[in-house]
């Protein structure tokens, strides 16, 4: 997914160094990946080998040397045959927590629904973060990319939403 993600930033935005493409995923992708800047320098250099991004060092300014990249044809094909591979979506998810569920006689109920209680917190915290972010976010995407965006803030929200519902039910059924 990374190479899409800087694609992506790079078609959008225009060709920019490591840093930049960095903190456009963090500033715009945030609510959905998170990606960290040694992984994102790694995939620059891997598609600049694989002949999907041109790369030019500037010289601008008295600090150190920086590369700009930007996308070539072949990564707009790559980008494009990407995002068509990701419209066959398929749901699998994993939950980690199941397995301590599993082996839950080996923990203190009451430390088990006090880890619960915290998650729902963290998970309150984090619906009301992501509903503010969408307020804000609305203030500057432009208007034919609201659609999309509402989508993808959905998405998140009503995942986080169902895992709360799941915790506080799970509070109930442990006690």
């Amino acid at each position: 997914m990374v190479p899409i993600y800087i694609l992506g930033m790079l078609l959008r935005f225009g060709p920019q160094h490591g840093y930049q493409i960095k903190k456009l995923i963090s500033d715009n992708l945030s609510d959905f990946t998170q990606i960290k800047l040694s992984l994102i320098y790694y995939h620059l250099d891997k598609m600049q080998k694989d002949g999907l991004l041109n790369a030019v060092q500037d010289n601008e300014s008295n600090r150190l040397e920086k590369t700009v990249y930007s996308v070539t044809d072949k990564g707009r094909e790559k980008f494009s045959d990407g995002l068509k591979a990701l419209l066959h979506m398929e749901y699998h998810p994993v939950f980690e927590a199941d397995a301590m569920f599993y082996f839950s006689d080996n923990i203190a109920k009451k430390d088990l629904v006090e880890h619960l209680k915290q998650y729902a917190e963290q998970l309150k915290a984090q619906i009301s973060i992501i509903e503010k972010h969408k307020i804000e976010s609305f203030q500057f995407i432009p208007d034919e990319m609201k659609s999309s965006a509402e989508v993808i803030f959905l998405h998140h929200e009503l995942h986080y939403k169902v895992e709360l519902e799941w915790a506080q039910k799970a509070i109930v059924l442990m006690k």
